[in-house]
């Protein structure tokens, strides 16, 4: 049945969410929920192993990036409406703030036969428009259905993003501000622990493309002046790195200074403090 078959890979994500999730509940114990609530996500979307059946090869040859759009990321509809109801109900298990929105998910969507396919196609194609019986309902929110929607979509997203990538791992992305795959905004920043070369992290695909190290990854300002980053006290091996001309930063975990044991999803959640600080401070992420 489609969402139940674990991977020998995955078992292996899994055990290692785990041991971050214990990790950083030890490091921030101010963000327990948090992390718990995301452990959980996660988990659920490692626990399961999407069917790509598109071909993609003809990309092979493609020359101009990006070398697709959202709307052409294959989904696996079965697998990730299984994983849209679970992930409605672990909200309502955790009683968090988006409880609400995820109850009236499952009412008028879910338990009416709303049809996940073409709410799914209609989110990639950046359409949220939904029925004024869900809208309509003061109490419902749509970042938080975004959320629910998108992790849903991540494991095909995901999976696809790394098919298309293998067919130009051999090529020189430095300088590509936004995804090669898809030509979203990255929302993480990488310094390898090898020869602490940098990297980005897609927002959307989670592809990982090696780049220029300094410069603005969101305006391509190289006029180090205006370029800076901010270090937080018992935050070892992350930064974040902001620009003084678009007024916008990027958290940097340097893997040559970071714990061993990392998964990059959840790092991104629990260095909230560097997102309070530099929203303080007049900066905005991507």
């Amino acid at each position: 049945m489609a969402g139940t078959k674990i991977t020998k890979d995955n078992k292996s994500v899994l055990y290692n969410i785990a041991k971050v999730a214990n990790l950083l509940e030890k490091e921030k114990p101010f963000l327990k929920e948090v992390i718990r609530f995301y452990e959980k996500v996660f988990s659920l979307q490692h626990e399961t192993d999407p069917d790509i059946t598109k071909d993609y090869s003809d990309l092979k040859n493609k020359k101009e990036y990006p070398l697709i759009t959202r709307k052409d990321f294959y989904i696996d509809f079965e697998n990730s409406e299984l994983l849209f109801k679970k992930i409605c109900d672990l909200c309502a298990d955790f009683e968090i703030k988006a409880d609400t929105t995820a109850k009236i998910i499952k009412e008028y969507i879910v338990d009416k036969d709303f049809s996940f396919q073409f709410l799914a196609q209609n989110y990639l194609a950046k359409d949220l428009s939904l029925p004024e019986t869900v809208t309509g309902n003061q109490e419902f929110n749509y970042n938080v259905f975004d959320f629910i929607l998108y992790n849903s979509l991540k494991p095909s997203i995901v999976k696809t993003s790394k098919i298309i990538s293998s067919y130009f791992k051999d090529q020189d992305h430095s300088g590509q501000r936004f995804c090669p795959v898809c030509a979203s905004a990255p929302s993480l920043s990488l310094f390898s622990k090898e020869n602490g070369s940098r990297s980005l992290v897609c927002s959307f695909c989670w592809h990982e493309w090696e780049t220029n190290r300094l410069y603005c990854s969101f305006c391509n300002n190289s006029d180090s002046t205006t370029l800076g980053y901010v270090a937080l006290e018992n935050e070892k091996g992350i930064r974040a790195d902001y620009c003084d001309k678009c007024k916008k930063y990027i958290k940097t975990i340097d893997l040559r200074e970071y714990r061993q044991n990392i998964y990059l999803p959840l790092e991104l959640i629990a260095s909230i403090p560097f997102d309070m600080k530099m929203t303080e401070e007049g900066f905005k992420a991507e």
